[in-house]
């Protein structure tokens, strides 16, 4: 797993990638969240910051059932690229307040006053995976719109 938590790294190294926190709650009905700044910790647990009035019940469902995904993605590195990482995560808890979640607050008032950060998510990885979306004219799944995107483990 050291090479793919390499590959890994080198999105959570960026300022420019985008971060997708997919959970899911009782009734098995996922949810995909937008998520701020993930980063690995010196513990070696990941961080992701949650923004308010974004998540909506990721965290419930977190506390519910504490696996999710995480897709990182780098759309503004290289815009043609469609390559990312998928991290299988354990949920381990949330930070409310202390000093990396005001750290992440004050970095989001930086370029988007008004927002803020409530809680910083913490995890456990369990997995890494090449992502690569395919394009639709590569193949649109049965029973997918034309002209939408679908994604899927790629080779490394």
């Amino acid at each position: 797993m050291d090479d793919a938590l390499d590959r890994a790294r080198q999105f959570l190294d960026r300022r420019t990638t985008a971060a997708f926190l997919a959970t899911s709650g009782r009734e098995r009905q996922p949810e995909i969240t937008p998520v701020l700044a993930p980063r690995l910790t010196p513990e070696g647990l990941l961080a992701v910051g949650e923004e308010a009035q974004v998540g909506g019940s990721a965290f419930r469902h977190l506390r519910v059932e504490p696996r999710a995904t995480l897709l990182l993605l780098d759309p503004v590195s290289d815009p043609r690229s469609r390559d990312g990482v998928r991290l299988l995560l354990e949920f381990e808890g949330a930070e409310v307040d202390g000093p990396e979640l005001a750290h992440l607050c004050e970095w989001l008032a930086a370029f988007a006053p008004g927002r803020r950060v409530v809680r910083r998510l913490l995890f456990r990885v369990r997995g890494v995976q090449p992502y690569r979306a395919e394009a639709a004219s590569a193949g649109t799944p049965p029973g997918a719109a034309p002209g939408t995107v679908t994604g899927s483990p790629g080779r490394a």
